[in-house]
């Protein structure tokens, strides 16, 4: 009989939709719920009505957001208290959940776990969740020193390694030399901007896409319209997988407020794929090779070519292995459970 594990997670980019297939290939039974993507439906009549009234009267714009928060959590319980008890519990990014959801998770399972994949800076208010897990991961290993008197532990990232996660034959899917997703940052557009001009100075067909709200598209500057793709919704990460499989290289431009591992990495070690990354702490991992990752900076972008002429050079399959979704499940869970 299969274990009955519950997934909390974020929709962003619907990567739960990934690890749900990955835990249900190695055997497990998945329950699912999400911090956002439930479509939302007002309770009764008399509450769309007090809605409209509050916005035409009083000019509360407040009050239907409140709505959809209230909403969430009673389809979050809805689902929860379909089932009695989890044989483990996994929550990414724990702070986009409510502290009763929580709470209420806890009291279905005997292991919760917690994996945290941003800098914990970013949004200190995580470190209020630790408590009710028995363990919890992020994947910054500064943050472990840093905040060293809360409980944390470290972990990395990983790639996904069930069967038919990319078709062996898919004509739908264009081929680029350089693909890359963007969420749109201001303070990063520029470096944004060059890497681009470097790039499709070497390559002919390079397509960046850039994520930004609706209310800022006109202000974006004109390189961004000429040259790169605007949309309004995120991609989702398995259609970003599927370009990214095909290409022949990986661009991994991360933010300087962490320096933990992002999933691009894992995505170079699994489709074999040279990896630009502007994140210097790759070459302190096992799996770095010179002739694999190009850490990027402001003034080398000129030493692209010559990393470019290199070789790819395998890495060992053991130290491949250690970043699949399987081991990485393996060393959070079952473990755990291996020792009880």
């Amino acid at each position: 009989m299969s274990k009955k594990i519950l997934l909390a997670s974020t929709d962003s980019f619907k990567l739960y939709e990934l690890i749900v297939r990955n835990l249900e290939f190695l055997g497990y039974e998945v329950v699912h719920i999400q911090d956002a993507g439930y479509p939302f439906r007002y309770s009764s009549i008399f509450e769309r009505i007090e809605n409209i009234a509050r916005k035409i009267f009083l000019g509360d714009k407040k009050f239907k957001r409140q709505l959809r928060e209230k909403f969430l959590q009673n389809k979050q319980k809805e689902i929860l208290d379909q089932h009695m008890a989890f044989e483990f519990a996994l929550v990414l990014r724990a702070d986009f959940f409510d502290f009763e959801i929580i709470k209420t998770i806890r009291s279905k399972t005997n292991l919760l776990i917690g994996f945290h994949f941003d800098g914990v800076g970013r949004d200190i208010k995580v470190l209020d969740y630790v408590e009710f897990f028995d363990k919890f991961y992020v994947f910054d290993r500064n943050d472990v020193m840093k905040y060293n008197d809360i409980n944390l532990m470290y972990s990395t990232n990983f790639y996904f390694d069930f069967p038919g996660l990319i078709p062996k034959k898919s004509k739908e899917t264009e081929v680029y030399n350089v693909y890359y997703v963007s969420t749109y940052n201001e303070s990063r557009v520029d470096f944004l901007i060059a890497v681009h001009r470097a790039l499709t100075e070497l390559f002919q067909k390079v397509r960046f896409v850039v994520v930004c709200n609706k209310h800022i598209t006109q202000t974006l500057p004109p390189y961004l319209h000429e040259h790169m793709e605007i949309v309004h919704q995120h991609v989702s990460f398995y259609d970003q997988l599927q370009h990214v499989s095909k290409s022949e290289l990986i661009l991994d431009l991360v933010i300087s407020s962490h320096v933990g591992f992002s999933f691009r990495i894992f995505e170079g070690l699994c489709f074999e794929k040279k990896v630009i990354t502007t994140n210097p702490t790759v070459r302190e991992a096992d799996f770095y090779d010179e002739h694999n990752f190009f850490i990027l900076e402001k003034d080398n972008l000129h030493e692209l070519p010559n990393f470019l002429k290199l070789p790819y050079r395998r890495i060992d399959k053991s130290i491949v292995a250690k970043y699949s979704f399987t081991s990485w499940i393996d060393t959070k869970i079952n473990n755990i459970l291996s020792h009880d």
